[in-house]
């Protein structure tokens, strides 16, 4: 799978691309981190993230969701903060997808929660060609003095 062309279906998630919503399919973020610039308030504001994510094998044999286990890290700026897709180092799984993918990305929205889309890509088994994009946008508070912290996502499957 070409790196280029996941990151140009990838940049596809926020613009509105139809979504499957039927599958009880679940993520786990752990040690969640997302914080803000502080200190000099003239000095342009930058953001960054640090976080896991995991999925476990999901569904039938023929249409499965391999599992994975990424660690994401990036950096954001200007305003609204934002950033580029970030390719996610992505470790080797049992069963895990060898083409696979996980992407994250700094939404530009302007709020007091950070927004920022995770993509897990990869090629079934099956259908070499056509690759599967499942996508979650994730809204938490900018990180303060709040310890890491994990908790659940329900992606979607951009169709």
């Amino acid at each position: 799978m070409q790196l280029l062309s996941i990151l140009a279906l990838a940049t596809s998630v926020a613009a509105g691309v139809p979504r499957d919503t039927t599958i009880a399919y679940v993520w786990e973020v752990l040690k969640w981190q997302a914080g803000e610039s502080h200190g000099n308030p003239t000095a342009p504001v930058t953001g960054w993230f640090n976080f896991n994510v995991s999925g476990p094998r999901y569904g039938e044999v023929s249409t499965h969701i391999p599992p994975f286990f990424a660690h994401c890290e990036g950096t954001a700026d200007g305003s609204p903060l934002s950033s580029n897709l970030t390719v996610c180092s992505l470790d080797k799984v049992e069963g895990g997808a060898p083409d696979a993918a996980v992407l994250a990305r700094v939404l530009p929205v302007q709020d007091i929660q950070v927004h920022i889309a995770i993509t897990y890509l990869f090629h079934p088994e099956d259908q070499p060609i056509t690759p599967r994009n499942f996508t979650v946008i994730v809204v938490q508070d900018w990180a303060r003095e709040r310890p890491p912290h994990n908790f659940t996502v329900h992606p979607d499957e951009i169709v």
